[in-house]
Parts: C-alpha cells; structure tokens; sequence
C-alpha cells in the first residue's frame, strides 16, 4: 500500500511539473545516469522563461524547457558520466551570474561568459546532480549615475556648481564647455543605484543662472525633467547614465542694440558670394527680428531685449557660412556654421555706441577644375612638348597653366571655382615667347579638340584637351596631252578636272595641271583615290605608271587598276608635306574594218579586194589611215602607213569634244548606178552612244536582189578645207571599233 502511494505521489508530481510549463526529459528509473535544472528568482527572474540545451557524453544533445523562474525541470536521465549544460540568452537579455552545483564537488568546469556548466552526472534519482542557474539583469544589477555641467558662457567655465540624489548628501562638480569633446569633459559619479530604479537628480541653482536644457546619455534613462526646479528624473539601467545640465546667466533686463554685418573685418572678398542675404534675430525676449544685408555691408543698429540673442542666416544655394565674428569680441557666445547660427550676448543699454555689432563670413561653394592634356593617335613627336593653356572664369579669376605631354594622358590641378561658374580654358600661343621655345607656332600642325567652356559642379571637374599631331598632303594632277596618230601633241582648249578621295572621304576637285591645297591628315598611313573619268584614264607611260609620291620613299603601295595610292605621312611640321601626283591620258580607240558579202554574191566578189578610206578627228583629221586590199571574211586595223602597226586614236579631240570616225567604201557603186558591186549593209560595234544621225544611208532600190543600197554622205569631217563623203560615221569608243560592211554584187 505505501509502495502504491509513493508511485502516485510520483506521478502527480510531474503532471504538475509539466503542468507549469516545464519539457522533462528521461525521467526513468533510478538506475539511470540523472540530473536535474532549477532556475533562481533572484534579481527579478522570476516567473521568467529559460531554455536548456544538454549535451551528455554519451549521446546526442537535447532540449530542455522552458523552465520559468523559481522551478526546476524535475530529474533528467542522461547517457554518460558528464554533461554540458548550456542556458539560451533570453529575452530581454540576461547574465548568468553564477551557477551552484549540489554536491558541489560533481561542477566540473564553468563558463558564465557562454552560459555553460559542465558537471558529473547522478547515478540514480536519489543521487542526482542538482544545478541551479542564477541571472541578473545583463550588465548587473547596479548602475551608475555621472552628472556633467556645461555652459556655452565663458565666464561660467570652471566655476562649481552643486547636486544631489533624492535629497540627499550636496557634491558639486565644474562647468564644462558645451562644444568640447565629451570624452574631455569633467564630470561627477553621484553613486550606484539598483538596475530599474528611479532617482531625482536636483540642482542647486545659483543666482543669475539657469538652466537651458537637461539630457541623458542613454536618452531613454531620462523619464522627466524640470528646467525651472532644476529636477531630473531618471531610470537608472546596467553600466553608466551620464545626466547632462547646460546652465548660462539668467537673461537681463532691459534692452540693447544689435548690428549684422556681411562679411567680416578682415575677411578674403568673394565676388561669387555677393548679394542680399537675409537673418532672422531671436533675442532675450524670445521676439524675432528680420533683416536684410548687402554683402559688403551692414545693417542699421537695432534694439532688442538684451540678454542671449540668436541671429540665423538665411541659407543661399551653393554659398557656405565659413566664420563669425563679434565686436566686441567677447560677445559671442556660440557658432553654428553648419546651421548658420550664432548666439552673442547683448548687455543693457541705452545708447547704440554700445552695440554689439555681428559679421558673418561666407563663401561660394566651390568646385576643383584639373585640365589635361592628351595626345591622339600617331602623335608621338608631341611627346615632352610644353603646352600652355589660358583659364578664364566668369567669377572674374583668371589664370594660366603649362602641361608637358607624355604617352600617358598627363593633368594639372587649377584651381577651385564658384558652383555653377563657367571656365574656359584654350590652348594658346599668343605670347613670343612660345615661338623662340618651340621654334615656330606651338599648335603648328596640330589639331586640338576639347577646348571651351566647363561649367563647374561639385567635387572634380575634368576637362581633357587632346591634341593629335597632323601631316599634309597634297594632291596634284599633271596635264593632260592630246596626241594626234602622228605623234603630234597638243594643249586641250580646257584642261579637265578630275575628283579624288582620301581615305574614302569627301571628295575634292583638282584641274589637271594643278594641285590641292595642303590637306590637314593624321599622322600615319593614308590612300589617296582617283575617281573613274569615262575619258581619261592613267597613263601608263607615264612616271609611277601614273602615280608617284614625293618623297618617293613615303610610298607604301599603290593599285593602279582602282587608281589608288597609300603613303605615309609624317609630322608635317618636321617631315613637311607629302605630294601625290597623278598622270593621265586620253583614252585611246582604234578603228577595225571588216568585209562580208551576201551569200548570193560569192561566184562574182569573194576574190575582189576591197578598200577603205578612215577619217578620224576633226582637228586635225587623221586620214593617214588607209586600209586596203580586204578579201571577203577578212578584217583589218587602221594602220600607220610607215610602220603598219595598229594606230591607237585618242577618243576626245583638243577642243574637249568626242571624236567622231568616218569610213568610206572605195569605188562602191551609188545608185541607181548598175555596176558591179554595192554596199548593202554596214554595222558598227564598240562605238560611243550618241545623237550622230544618220549612222548610215541605205537607200531602198528596185534593181537590188537585197532591196538595200546604202549611199554614201557627206561626213562632218573637215579634210583640206573640206568634207569628205564617208558611208558610215560613228564617236570613237574606247578600245576596238569595228565596222563591218557587207557588199552584194550589182549582176550576181
């Protein structure tokens, strides 16, 4: 029966334990490995949560809890003769104070920075390890007060002044200046109050004095205060709450008189910030006061209640408050340039010969201007060359810079310059003395780009100047000869003008027997181009074959079936100009005669020889062209009659006009003559389109087996003074023309 008791008893304690919240793990029999977790109430824990991890050495760790303040887990059974007990940080955030361990000989180690405890384990319920963590508020349970004294009145600095907390003992500590560093201050510890406290901290205010402004440092720690009583009130937390009290002289009675000055005694003048500005004054009476002032001037004295006065300056876009001053100079109390505030002290006064006259000193805001110098490509003969470079400012600056060249992109800080300001900068050679260091014209030959006007922003403002040294070339077109089959050459009544190209760029006219100007081009590699003429063509007698530069060996290849040449162009200013000289010719066509006969006309012509007179040109006509002596099926060439080789025609006369060709079928019949033979058909091919009307006159006739006789007509060919009759007349084309009669016979 009290077997059955006890096991009840047994089981009611852990419904009641889990119950309330707390995880049990293991509980077994008691012959197991056990221990056992309690959490003190202490410092304000109880009834609070914490968690457990347990780490046995035997097996794998666990969780327990949560167990609230002021319970225990209940036995725990582990897997091994050790375990690590570990405590989770809690919310709000904790310190294990200390862990006890009972019996206290089983805490093996301890660690209370990690929350940790490592102890030897029970080997039964009746012996088990019992280990009881005790917290505290994190940072512990006490607290710290300091009280610091600052004052903006410089009369006030170093001069005592007394506290006390919550009625009790009077200490006192020294005035401090409100702007210095805090960590130089000096300061009084007033004691050590439990964490969640609350204390009044009072002072003792002087006569004359009074206090501005209280504060905390943590802010949170000041629950109220009381400027008036000179009451604090503060919660007291873990580690130090610093309270601060500004104290300055009780303002006096009565008025004095106040003057706002732009820009101070001594002040650098700034074109840039000149202007109206404006300032708002607060003074001892707490009425404001609006002025407006002319930089480089003041306002007229004004009265106000004496005591502290604060004049605020109106902010103006990119201008900056850089200074203040008083005079007297004692008078000012505090500057804010960031704010644009100053305090200054007022004394009574009736009379404003006493006044306190106020300057503020601003400034533009201003940007860095750097100028660099950069060489383009091919420009290496720059390189180390000195260049100089006019600033001109808007904001009336003005300044001048020299850069030496390098490889590298090479810069120059200038200056600092107004926001919003415009610089121009210029490369320049204006003054003689460029001329005697670089010997000639500093930018001779060079092209410049990036020049002008900057607009200055804030931070860095680049402006990058790239010089790229350049060469000349000069196209030139010799004249054009006309060449008679004789050998006789003539000027053209008008010399033609030819179209080029360099690098493929816009094209530029050049007259033959003339030149371009110098063309401005990189340093480098350049092709120069000839456009097709439908009459001219290069002349391959010519020097270069009709191409050639000068000097000869800036040549670097040439096409002359594109008509196109690639030199290399140095520095002009060194290496002078490159030349390209082009020399053409009329195109040249010749003239072939052909004989055919109608197929009914072979038993009486084809042993007859036939002859043909060529007139080409009308100035002069060239009728040395005879040919003569063609059997049918057989062709010949206008020839010279010394050296019976082909005679070549230029296809333009002197005059510029086409040139027209004439042939004439010897002893051909005319009709309506019967005779033994007549031209029945007559074609031309390679000849020039053109309006020549007609190209032949054949004329319909009865008596003829093909129905067609063609005449001959009188030609537009002077010869001797006169014109000749020809059967055909065509413009010379190009290359081969050939004209093919074809003759029947008259009684086939």
């Amino acid at each position: 029966m009290r077997g059955m008791t006890r096991g009840v008893r047994r089981a009611a304690v852990l419904l009641v334990l889990v119950g309330a919240g707390v995880l049990i793990v293991g509980a077994q029999a008691a012959s197991a490995q056990v221990v056992e977790i309690c959490k003190a109430s202490t410092n304000g824990m109880s009834g609070r949560d914490f968690n457990y991890t347990v780490a046995p050495s035997g097996g794998s760790a666990f969780s327990v809890g949560p167990i609230k303040g002021g319970r225990c887990s209940g036995p725990i059974t582990v897997s091994g003769a050790t375990a690590v007990i570990t405590e989770a940080q809690s919310n709000p955030a904790t310190d294990v104070k200390y862990v006890t361990v009972r019996p206290s000989s089983r805490k093996t180690s301890e660690d209370l920075a990690n929350r940790k405890v490592t102890v030897q384990t029970g080997a039964s319920t009746a012996s088990e390890t019992l280990v009881t963590f005790t917290n505290q508020p994190a940072g512990g349970n006490y607290g710290q007060l300091k009280v610091c004294k600052l004052t903006e009145t410089p009369a006030y600095l170093g001069k005592q002044f007394s506290f006390q907390v919550n009625g009790g003992p009077i200490v006192s500590t020294e005035a401090n200046d409100a702007f210095a560093d805090p960590q130089d201050l000096t300061c009084r510890l007033m004691g050590s109050f439990q964490v969640g406290s609350v204390v009044t901290l009072h002072e003792l205010v002087p006569a004359g004095s009074e206090i501005q402004w209280i504060d905390t440092d943590p802010g949170e720690n000041l629950v109220d205060f009381n400027t008036a009583s000179g009451d604090a009130i503060i919660q007291i937390a873990a580690g130090m709450t610093v309270a601060y009290f500004d104290n300055e002289p009780t303002p006096p009675a009565g008025n004095g008189w106040l003057e706002v000055c732009k820009n101070d005694l001594d002040a650098w003048w700034d074109p840039a910030a000149d202007g109206t500005y404006t300032f708002t004054v607060t003074d001892g009476a707490g009425a404001t006061h609006t002025l407006s002032v002319l930089a480089g001037q003041c306002s007229e004295p004004i009265q106000v209640a004496a005591g502290v006065n604060e004049i605020v300056e109106g902010a103006k876009t990119n201008i900056d408050m850089t200074d203040v001053e008083a005079f007297p100079w004692d008078r000012l109390l505090t500057v804010n340039l960031l704010n644009r505030t100053a305090t200054v002290e007022v004394p009574v006064s009736d009379s404003p010969n006493d006044e306190t006259q106020v300057h503020f000193r601003n400034e533009a805001r201003r940007g860095q201007l750097k100028v660099c110098k950069a060489l383009g490509p091919g420009s290496s003969d720059l390189i180390g060359k000195s260049f100089y470079f006019n600033i001109r400012s808007d904001s009336g600056l003005y300044d001048g810079i020299w850069i030496t060249a390098a490889a590298q992109t090479q810069c120059r800080i200038v200056s600092f310059f107004p926001i919003g300001s415009t610089v121009n900068v210029t490369e320049s050679c204006d003054l003689p003395v460029f001329n005697l260091l670089d010997g000639g014209g500093c930018l001779d030959y060079v092209d410049v780009t990036g020049e002008g006007d900057i607009t200055i922003q804030p931070g860095v403002n680049t402006k990058t100047i790239t010089n790229t040294a350049t060469g000349l070339l000069e196209v030139c077109k010799a004249k054009v000869q006309w060449r008679a089959s004789n050998g006789l050459r003539a000027e053209l009544d008008k010399q033609p003008t030819f179209t080029f190209r360099i690098d493929g760029g816009a094209p530029f006219a050049v007259q033959a027997g003339k030149c371009s100007p110098p063309k401005k081009v990189s340093v480098g590699n350049h092709s120069v181009t000839e456009s097709a003429a439908p009459d001219y063509e290069l002349d391959p007698n010519a020097p270069g074959s009709g191409i050639t530069a000068f000097p000869a060996d800036r040549e670097v290849n040439k096409t002359l079936a594109t008509r196109t040449i690639t030199v290399s162009v140095p520095w002009a200013k060194y290496g002078g100009e490159t030349l390209v000289t082009y020399y053409n010719r009329i195109k040249l066509g010749r003239v072939k005669v052909c004989k055919t006969i109608t197929p009914g006309s072979v038993d009486a012509l084809s042993g007859k020889t036939f002859d043909y007179n060529v007139y080409v040109g009308q100035s002069p006509v060239d009728f040395n062209a005879r040919v003569a002596g063609l059997l049918p099926g057989e062709c010949a060439f206008a020839s010279d009659p010394e050296t019976g080789l082909p005679v070549d025609y230029p296809v333009l006369q002197p005059n510029g006009n086409q040139t027209p060709v004439g042939v004439l079928e010897q002893n051909a019949a005319q009709p309506p003559n019967q005779v033994p033979f007549y031209v029945s058909g007559i074609a031309v091919a390679g000849n020039r389109p053109s309006p020549m009307t007609p190209i032949t006159q054949c004329l319909a006739a009865g008596y003829s087996p093909t129905g067609v006789h063609c005449a001959f007509f009188q030609a537009p060919i002077p010869v001797d003074g006169g014109t000749p009759n020809v059967h055909v007349e065509w413009l010379l084309g190009q290359n081969v023309n050939v004209v093919t009669f074809t003759n029947t016979a008259g009684d086939p």
